[in-house]
């Protein structure tokens, strides 16, 4: 239809206008237009575009009959409240369409009308119309608004331009926006990031790097861009760099490496280093780039965790003391060792070694010293046997020596007397000179037994055997050695059990004045007697419980029992006025031990003026600063205190004057032979002297003769005890003796004193 003349300066009017607008507003122009005639309630204008039907504006009437309009330019599938589908079908149709009232579905709607819009023959948009009119006014209605459909028609293809001007001018927009993000990131993590970032022709030219890169050692203040990377790094690491680079352009795929970077400050670097190659759209190659991570830290951790693990796995088979192979290695090395001699139908020998009196050294000289003396004991076993050949410590004062190879078992005694030879050597520990002894069981495969555990049991079978033999001595395994053996661990057993059911008792040896026979006190003498072996003699059971470490809690009890039948007499009315009591050097190094008689003294409730503690002149000497302190302590709490055997150990006077002690005790291998032995004589003879002018009293022990007892009041002893007087008696035998006022009476059961006269 030819537009009319005043249709043409309208369209035109409109065209200069749309110039000015952006295709949204376009939209809300012309659908408002049309939804401004009579009776039209709402118009859509939808619009075919690259990517589909877009709802491009919606005008409608509201309650108060006002126009609203809305520029959406949103897909018309996610639009609501339209005829989705019967808009999308009149795309495909020639002219307009029509829905009833029914069709419609909505109030005060009577009708509905698709009107399309065609450029040359295809449809690229549509007027949706609603009106309150019947479908053939509606009809007529719009065949008035020709000059619309003819300026739409111009008009839509100006929007369609201005909707795709648009888009590309946002999509421009966006790619500059995210152009100049990209930028700003790549910028800012060229400065910040700690990671060496570089990029580089395939002459090794740089064109991009981060500024850490200054930090390296060869590099200048300036960038690094501009470089030839090749030119700057030692040539040693320039082929390797060119090497993972060829690789990764090769196999287009990242490659990493280690590599080792000096820094400015001398440090030397980790890196772990990743090289890509940079491709073009076409897939060629035209750089390599290059990210380093330094990675000492973790290579630091790593390599102590290693360390740490290997400090681990080696602690898991060493002594933590000797670092000789413990029970786990020593099992290990036996069974391999056990194959190897099946194989070669050679002989092996297991010797087991345990130091006498280990614990007696240990004690005397403190646990520090006496892990120093197993370290060197360790090293002396090392030294004497041959690199193929075994030491482990099986844990305390035991280790084993695994010997392979063997054809003779001359062999093995050779080795064994080497061993006991070298351990007598003279160790100087914490200043002092100490010989030292061992006794060690043997066992041989096969003859002695085939697998680990049965070498190993009559090896600990022979080392006891070789105890009872008098120790400092080896014993190789015999049929018959078990009994014996067993013997030695039941009765260490019995020895255990019995002092946790106090089955021991106490025997008690008076003590006299020689001046005036009055008993002065008495010691205090463990017996045991076994339910079924009977009296077991103190030289077996005493030796036995220092070696086993019982000799403390045998101690204990010891003390117990004498403080609580000291008090029974005081209370009975019984005139003892002391009870003495033994000590171990073990038991009165214990930390505490002052603390521990105050103990056992509340709890008797004993007064300490009653007690009198003995140690060993030897226990007295080793340490002399702690012995000092503990006796000060004993002192105050009013405990007496005495030197047992004395003479038979070395004393300094220095230390000896700062003991506060009461009594000083002649060792009876001084007096069993006096007054005939000469020496003997002036040995105790200068003992009374010295205590006399050191004010203490002085008490002999093992007095067994009258011209023995004659000779010490002679010479000025003050005190004495021994079988001339009584033997140890059983506290029941000891309160027998003392007559209705309390006082100890000699009678036939006693020898009587003996007199001057």
């Amino acid at each position: 239809m030819q537009a009319t003349p005043g249709a043409a300066a309208l369209i035109k009017k409109y065209q200069q206008l749309c110039k000015r607008l952006n295709h949204k507003e376009i939209a809300e122009r012309l659908a408002s237009l049309l939804a401004s005639r009579k009776h039209i309630r709402r118009v859509a204008l939808v619009v075919r575009d690259a990517s589909g039907l877009s709802l491009e504006a919606l005008a409608l009437r509201n309650a108060r009959g006002e126009l609203d309009v809305h520029g959406l330019s949103t897909p018309l599938a996610q639009s609501r409240n339209l005829p989705i589908s019967f808009i999308q079908q009149s795309f495909s149709l020639p002219e307009q369409a029509f829905l009833g009232a029914a069709e419609c579905g909505r109030r005060n709607i009577a009708s509905a009308a698709i009107y399309p819009i065609d450029e040359c023959g295809d449809s690229i948009a549509a007027y949706y119309i609603e009106s309150e009119l019947p479908e053939s006014e509606l009809t007529a209605e719009l065949s008035h608004a020709e000059p619309h459909w003819l300026m739409s028609s111009l008009v839509v293809r100006q929007l369609l331009d201005r909707k795709d001007f648009d888009a590309q001018l946002e999509h421009a927009r966006t790619a500059k926006k995210a152009l100049w993000a990209s930028e700003t990131y790549l910028n800012a993590i060229l400065k910040y990031s700690p990671a060496l970032i570089a990029v580089k022709d395939l002459n090794g030219n740089v064109v991009m790097a981060s500024e850490h890169y200054k930090q390296l050692a060869n590099i200048g203040e300036g960038s690094l861009v501009g470089k030839n990377a090749y030119q700057i790094y030692p040539s040693e690491l320039v082929e390797s760099l060119k090497s993972v680079e060829a690789a990764a352009l090769d196999h287009g795929k990242p490659f990493e490496t280690e590599v080792e970077l000096l820094h400015k400050d001398g440090s030397l670097h980790t890196y772990l280093m990743v090289k890509f190659p940079l491709s073009d759209e076409s897939g060629d190659s035209f750089g390599v780039c290059t990210i380093c991570t330094d990675v000492s830290d973790r290579k630091l951790a790593e390599n102590a965790l290693r360390e740490q693990q290997s400090r681990l796995n080696y602690m898991a088979f060493h002594d933590a003391l000797t670092s000789l192979p413990n029970r786990s290695l020593f099992y290990d090395r036996i069974h391999h060792g056990l194959a190897r001699a099946k194989r070669s139908e050679s002989q092996l020998a297991l010797m087991l070694l345990d130091i006498d009196r280990f614990k007696n050294i240990n004690d005397s000289l403190g646990h520090d010293s006496g892990d120093l003396l197993l370290k060197s004991i360790a090293a002396r076993l090392n030294e004497s046997v041959r690199d193929m050949d075994t030491v482990a410590r099986l844990g305390g004062d035991e280790f084993v020596v695994l010997l392979e190879g063997l054809h003779d078992l001359d062999d093995v005694r050779f080795v064994a007397n080497k061993l006991l030879a070298q351990l007598a050597r003279p160790m100087e520990i914490a200043g002092h000179d100490i010989s030292i002894t061992a006794s060690i069981g043997i066992s041989v495969f096969p003859n002695d037994g085939e697998q680990a555990d049965e070498l190993l049991k009559n090896a600990d079978i022979a080392m006891y055997k070789a105890k009872e033999a008098g120790k400092n001595n080896c014993q190789f395994y015999a049929k018959g050695m078990s009994a014996s053996a067993v013997n030695y661990l039941l009765l260490e057993n019995d020895l255990r059990r019995a002092i946790e059911l106090e089955q021991l008792t106490l025997h008690y040896q008076p003590q006299f004045d020689l001046a005036s026979g009055c008993l002065t006190g008495v010691e205090a003498l463990v017996r045991w007697q076994h339910p079924e072996r009977g009296l077991v003699s103190p030289a077996h059971f005493i030796p036995l419980a220092e070696e086993t470490g019982l000799i403390v809690p045998l101690g204990e009890w010891v003390l117990r029992a004498a403080c609580v039948q000291q008090k029974q007499w005081i209370d009975a009315g019984l005139n003892v006025p002391r009870v003495a009591v033994n000590l171990s050097t073990r038991q009165f190094r214990q930390r505490d031990f002052p603390g521990k008689v105050a103990s056992v003294l509340r709890h008797s409730e004993l007064p300490a003026e009653y007690l009198e503690l003995e140690i060993t002149e030897s226990c007295a000497m080793e340490h002399a600063g702690e012995t000092i302190n503990q006796l000060n302590q004993l002192n105050q709490m009013g405990v007496q205190l005495s030197i047992d055997d004395f003479g038979t150990g070395y004393s300094s006077l220095a230390y000896l004057k700062r003991f506060p002690l009461a009594k000083l005790k002649i060792d009876s291998s001084f007096v069993f032979d006096l007054p005939l032995d000469q020496n003997d004589a002036a040995i105790a003879r200068s003992i009374i002297g010295l205590a006399h002018n050191m004010q203490l009293t002085v008490v002999a022990e093992g007095v067994e003769k009258v011209h023995q007892a004659e000779w010490l009041l002679a010479e000025g002893c003050d005190q004495a005890q021994g079988f001339l007087y009584a033997k140890p008696l059983p506290a029941d035998q000891f309160e027998s003796h003392f007559n209705r006022a309390g006082e100890f009476d000699l009678n036939n059961n006693v020898v009587t004193m003996p007199s001057l006269a």
